[in-house]
């Protein structure tokens, strides 16, 4: 399918779809997270929302790897979300099968509210403490919604991101437990999607020369991130994002 839809856009889109990879690799180059939250919406503005999620699969999986083996303990990581990657499993078979099989202008209807909710509680970031107790239910009922979040609209991270603050992670085992989330949830979604008689092997070749453009973001975000403060990018960034959103939202209901 994302090699179908690609074959029939026109230049002008596809030097847009690659800046739009740009701005998102520039985004998590500066802050460190992101990447899906700015791509998504600025995709699906230009092609099918089943085609951007695909598309965008291969480069959530190997943007996040370096930050998810980093210093070591990845096993030990592994079993402090095994609550979260149990909710996140059946949540991205639920999350696909609405993708696939769902009307493409309900879909995109979803996908335009997920966006907006996302990106309103990325802006928010809501502080509160889990306690003990509440840590496992919490975080399989976090990643349920985050793997639905993940295979209707290829954004896992947010919610579970949400869940990992509230257990008090901070720094690098935040952004390692958040990672390896990312990596492991991003490479289930690719694997439901390229099993399906939607898509196939050549649109995983297709995503993964995605993280070109990607990466050539996050190589300037990085050397931009001492000089633009984060905070100001990031809310210039979601207020685009948040205005895409609800232009999803719209053009979902223009009849065609």
């Amino acid at each position: 399918m994302l090699w179908d839809v690609l074959n029939s856009t026109s230049g002008l889109i596809l030097i847009v779809l690659t800046i739009s990879l740009v701005v998102a690799g520039l985004m998590k180059g500066i802050i460190g997270v992101g990447m899906p939250i700015v791509a998504l919406p600025l995709l699906s503005m230009l092609i099918d929302v089943r085609a951007a999620v695909m598309l965008l699969t291969v480069p959530l999986i190997l943007s996040n790897i370096p930050q998810a083996l980093e210093g070591g303990r990845t096993l030990e990581c592994c079993r402090r979300l095994v609550p979260v990657l149990l909710g996140m499993m059946p949540g991205i078979l639920l999350g696909v099968t609405l993708l696939l099989n769902g009307n493409p202008a309900t879909t995109k209807a979803i996908a335009g509210g997920v966006i907006v909710v996302v990106a309103g509680l990325t802006w928010a970031a809501p502080k509160f403490q889990l306690r003990e107790s509440l840590r496992s239910p919490v975080g399989v009922g976090a990643g349920f919604a985050g793997g639905v979040l993940g295979g209707v609209a290829a954004l896992p991270g947010p919610l579970v991101f949400t869940y990992l603050l509230a257990k008090g992670l901070h720094g690098k085992d935040f952004t390692k437990e958040a990672s390896l989330f990312l990596v492991l949830s991003s490479a289930l979604l690719a694997l439901f999607l390229a099993s399906s008689t939607t898509f196939n092997g050549a649109d995983l070749v297709i995503s993964t020369s995605a993280l070109i453009p990607v990466a050539i973001g996050m190589f300037f975000g990085q050397k931009l991130r001492e000089f633009i403060p984060a905070d100001a990018f990031k809310s210039a960034v979601l207020v685009i994002v948040l205005l895409s959103g609800l232009g999803i939202i719209f053009k979902a209901f223009i009849p065609h």
